[in-house]
């Protein structure tokens, strides 16, 4: 745990790339070259159903998780977690919380401070530290609620990240509400390729990237329940070649460093 705090805290990166972290589940960690700490979908927690977990124990404490501001795509416990999230808000006490309604009321219950809470629509754009961030569409994968999903574009200097959140399967039924980054073609894409809980599995998660057709892709929401998780070669094995190489799979902990210029390196 410690070394993976070090390793986050002191970690520096050159002008004009970002290093992109994935601990579990969707929880990553955007690192810019000011030296922001972008943390989304946080999940550093055990507090429910513990014996559900792949690894016992978080990557870091949630106390010790630095971050400059978290952006949370809906509420659901393994993407806004109060057990992490007020932790981690007392452990940086300038850390502000964007996401939609349900989430920031999650974290409002959970006794985080007004001020630091925004609550965000899709079709919002908001900056902070020079990051411009807008909200985008993402389909609930609610069966008996309707709570908001979101997906987010951040923009950092001229690298354009697209996290898809988590949204439904059959991504052609609301392709028309993915405008937005349907021509954006991002630097970054961010996917879940689980097919539980109508998440989009390798197909679906397939359809998503050919929609958006981004520069890399990242998948995530595997390996980290035993109940909820996949093999992402099953995802690989959904592409084409030509997308297939624009994968790249992060092992928990590891991380991604994208520039312009130069491409992607480990």
């Amino acid at each position: 745990m410690s070394d993976f705090k070090e390793t986050l805290r002191s970690i520096s990166v050159p002008k004009g790339s970002v290093r992109v972290f994935w601990l579990e589940q969707s929880h990553f960690v955007v690192v810019t070259p000011q030296g922001a700490r972008i943390h989304i979908d946080p999940f550093l927690s055990r507090e429910v159903k513990p014996e559900n977990h792949i690894y016992p124990m978080p990557l870091l404490a949630p106390a010790d998780a630095v971050a400059t501001f978290v952006l949370l795509t809906h509420d659901h416990r393994d993407h806004t977690d109060p057990h992490t999230l007020l932790p981690m808000a007392k452990g940086n006490p300038s850390c502000r919380f964007y996401g939609p309604r349900e989430a920031i009321e999650r974290c409002r219950g959970a006794g985080m401070e007004e001020r630091r809470l925004l609550a965000v629509a899709e079709g919002d754009s908001f900056s902070v530290d020079g990051v411009e961030v807008s909200a985008v569409h993402a389909e609930s994968t609610g069966d008996k609620d309707d709570t908001t999903h979101l997906g987010f574009i951040v923009h950092i200097d001229d690298i354009v990240i697209y996290n898809v959140g988590d949204s439904r399967h059959s991504p052609e039924l609301y392709a028309d509400r993915l405008g937005p980054v349907r021509d954006l073609r991002p630097d970054i894409m961010i996917v879940p390729i689980n097919e539980g809980y109508n998440n989009p599995g390798p197909v679906g998660a397939r359809r998503l990237v050919e929609m958006v057709d981004p520069r890399l892709v990242i998948p995530c929401h595997f390996g980290c329940f035993k109940h909820n998780t996949i093999d992402p070669q099953l995802f690989l094995d959904a592409l084409d070649e030509p997308l297939r190489r624009r994968v790249r799979i992060l092992d928990r902990g590891a991380s991604l460093e994208v520039s312009r210029t130069r491409g992607a390196s480990s």
